[in-house]
């Protein structure tokens, strides 16, 4: 938190918050080119690391239909590391301003309202009021959650939300998880079949803030892109009309699809050589509910245990969130006592730099699983055979990879003992979890298509001649026609 000040009966706040960045170069060949027929114009935009290599397949499409398009940079992802997927996927030109957004949560948010509507209006200050440009934000992001609000407020027209209709959900058997006091290798199957083939319930409170973000989203939302046919029935059924709900598939797919056909600039192998050695388990973990202490905690005793089994060989990756929450609960020394006891089994690794490592080591047949919390990985992992996903949470927000796909696992981290035995038992059982590890069902789409699919609905649409990007009900029920949209923006 930035320090706060008080004189009086005042609060004064000491922050200097960094200018937008304009590359006016790319923004005047944009909104010449759709001058002259007054074409909308697409503005993608990117702030996280997900972020840039699900919305560059987006990107480069659009680049390729010869829609007018620009990309809006929130730059919160800014250091080497973070940002590095702008340069990899080579959607760096394409680039029309970055926000340079810093800070904590609530830091972000406010900075993110003010830039994101501030640069809408110069936009049109600057190309004419008459302009029309649809920001196409991605997922459940705290960019998904405040550049909607931002646009409606600011230039009073709504969005495109690239993966849309996220919303959590429960299995019901999670309800008596805590009764696993024993778990035996007959009551962990209980539990999962309970997981595949039993009831669920709405679970909205995880992960946070992305449950949030997307349904602060869903209310800014002009056209909905959603993954599957269950991420339409959500938005349908909280209101939202059917005739802007498309599914489409996911994005990820073909950035998967891009980075199988390019080589790295240095293999993963060459990086940690012991990876081309047997079998692994990759970690990653940094959702905030899982950084609190029990679960955290929990975690990480679970994979000393695994380790000290002997059974397993551990790449445990260290996110920005992770770290913090290792230093802040004292367990720096923990973890390096393994890696320094078992330097062939366990391996401590910073994130890695390329998405494609990723792709190349899931493809390689050295990892047995990817033991996570993120919701993106759960996607991913429907497009690599052999590789089990076991997603450590008490919800998944990517329910349809567990009971549609049976493709993927909740792991409950409720105790040490809980997820190393669901762990050991998934390795020496793998296909007896009743888990799809081979010819997986591809929710998510036709890897290469995805984004040709949506960039042709936004083509359609914007041929119309009269889209129109906030319609209000006599409109969008077809009483009268009028002038469209908050006209006096």
């Amino acid at each position: 938190m930035r320090k706060l000040t008080e004189i009086a009966n005042e609060i004064h706040f000491d922050r200097k918050i960094m200018p937008v960045k304009l590359n006016k170069s790319v923004l005047e060949k944009v909104f010449n080119s759709s001058s002259g027929d007054k074409r909308p114009i697409l503005s993608i935009v990117i702030g996280t690391k997900p972020d840039f290599y699900k919305q560059a397949p987006l990107i480069l499409e659009a680049a390729r239909s010869q829609i007018p398009m620009f990309v809006i940079n929130t730059g919160q992802h800014f250091d080497k590391l973070l940002g590095y997927g702008i340069s990899e996927f080579e959607i760096q030109d394409h680039v029309g301003c970055n926000l340079q957004i810093r800070g904590d949560l609530m830091e972000k948010a406010s900075e993110l309202i003010v830039k994101f509507g501030t640069f809408g209006r110069y936009c049109k200050r600057k190309y004419g009021n008459d302009i029309r440009v649809l920001p196409v934000v991605h997922g459940d992001t705290i960019v998904a959650g405040i550049a909607p609000l931002a646009w409606v407020f600011g230039v009073g027209q709504k969005v495109a939300q690239n993966e849309a209709g996220l919303r959590s959900m429960s299995p019901t058997v999670m309800k008596n998880v805590t009764r696993l006091k024993e778990p035996t290798s007959g009551a962990i199957e209980r539990f999962v079949a309970s997981q595949l083939y039993g009831d669920w319930f709405i679970a909205r409170d995880e992960p946070f803030p992305e449950q949030i973000d997307t349904w602060i989203c869903s209310a800014g939302t002009q056209y909905f892109f959603a993954p599957t046919s269950l991420n339409k029935d959500n938005l349908i059924r909280e209101g939202y009309p059917a005739e802007y709900i498309h599914t489409v598939g996911n994005s990820v797919v073909d950035a998967i699809n891009m980075k199988r056909k390019q080589k790295t600039s240095r293999r993963i192998f060459d990086l940690f050589p012991a990876l081309e050695s047997d079998e692994w388990l990759r970690v990653d973990i940094h959702r905030r509910e899982n950084l609190t202490r029990r679960r955290f905690t929990s975690i990480l005793h679970s994979i000393g245990d695994l380790i000290r089994q002997g059974k397993q060989r551990i790449i445990f990756i260290m996110l920005n969130a992770t770290e913090a929450t290792i230093k802040s609960l004292n367990l720096e020394g923990y973890l390096q006592k393994l890696a320094d006891n078992y330097p062939k089994r366990f391996i401590i690794s910073p994130l890695w730099k390329e998405y494609a490592h990723v792709i190349e080591f899931l493809d390689s047949g050295h990892c047995w699983a990817e033991m996570t919390d993120s919701g993106s990985m759960q996607e991913e992992l429907l497009y690599f055979d052999n590789v089990m996903s076991l997603t450590v949470r008490l919800n998944t927000d990517r329910p349809e990879t567990v009971f549609d796909a049976r493709s993927n696992v909740l792991i409950p981290p409720v105790s040490k003992e809980l997820i190393s035995a669901f762990v050991t038992h998934a390795y020496d059982r793998r296909e007896g979890l009743g888990i799809e590890l081979k010819n997986k069902k591809h929710l998510y789409g036709e890897p290469g298509k995805v984004s040709k699919k949506i960039i042709r609905i936004l083509k359609t649409e914007f041929e119309k001649g009269d889209v129109n990007f906030f319609p209000w009900l006599h409109q969008r029920i077809h009483l009268w026609k009028e002038n469209s949209g908050l006209d006096y923006y």
